[in-house]
């Protein structure tokens, strides 16, 4: 990576911590996030409920939405629950009283903890790395013998109706053209197996504004690198377009599962 990259990973990172340090709102707007990690935490039960994890790793864990239900469902493990953005971390510490609970602000594309973990798990965070498969390269290397990373990111499709209604409208778009399902499967790391299966859900919006306001809400707001800002006038066009055709946005998910390979030792007690 070269001086001038490294430097526009690091403002795009600063940017992304600002928007979601932020983020006072996040709660009251994270419809989807809400769905995306109760989807998720249904595959992790489903595949894991007989071989409960002991040690679980949480990655950009937000507020708190996926980090509350690992926590109930598997109360004996160790969870250590991050993300890169403090004011996030505060806010989770202040949703979930479980003292077993530890939190540790951290850039997982870049994590400055060893393992090894049972369950690796985020949701809605994969999308912000800068370089995917090496981000998912030093995750799945912090995993135990048959240990699973599962997660939830954005694929191609999400968010096309507010792409449409800019396209149309001849505005700049600042939604990232987020991976196909088959681009992402070519990205996972030797030593094991991966998985991917999309999920479409649908989120009503009252209008153009509603929509962006969320997104402000959430902290998401930040755009893709490169991108032009739109002008105000254009901007306005965008929206009354996707007000006449459009009331819900579409959010293409992928939730991937990985398991590394090895054998898996019994852990003993001292």
């Amino acid at each position: 990576m070269t001086r001038a990259e490294t430097s526009e990973n690091t403002l795009r990172r600063n940017s992304i911590v600002a928007r979601f340090d932020a983020a006072e709102d996040y709660d009251a707007a994270a419809h989807i996030q809400r769905r995306c990690a109760t989807a998720l935490m249904d595959r992790i039960q489903a595949t894991m409920t007989d071989n409960a994890p002991t040690s679980i790793l949480e990655f950009g864990c937000g507020t708190g939405f996926l980090t509350a239900q690992m926590a109930d469902h598997f109360p004996q493990a160790s969870l250590l629950a991050t993300d890169l953005a403090p004011g996030m971390l505060t806010r989770a510490r202040q949703r979930l009283s479980d003292e077993a609970i530890r939190f540790h602000v951290m850039d997982a594309e870049h994590p400055d903890i060893s393992g090894p973990f049972d369950l690796i798990a985020s949701s809605l965070c994969l999308q912000w790395f800068s370089n995917r498969s090496d981000g998912l390269r030093r995750l799945c290397d912090m995993l135990a013998p048959q240990g699973r990373l599962m997660v939830t990111t954005l694929l191609q499709g999400s968010l096309d109706e507010w792409k449409q209604a800019c396209l149309a409208e001849g505005a700049p778009c600042g939604v990232p053209d987020y991976p196909s399902a088959q681009t992402v499967q070519t990205e996972w790391p030797a030593g094991g197996a991966g998985t991917w299966e999309v999920l479409t859900l649908h989120d009503p919006v009252g209008s153009a504004r509603d929509f962006l306001r969320g997104l402000r809400q959430i902290g998401a707001s930040v755009p893709r690198a490169g991108s032009t800002p739109a002008s105000t006038a254009a901007l306005r066009r965008a929206m009354r377009h996707f007000d006449r055709t459009h009331s819900s946005v579409t959010y293409q998910i992928g939730i991937g599962t990985f398991v590394k390979s090895g054998v898996k030792t019994e852990r003993t007690e001292p």
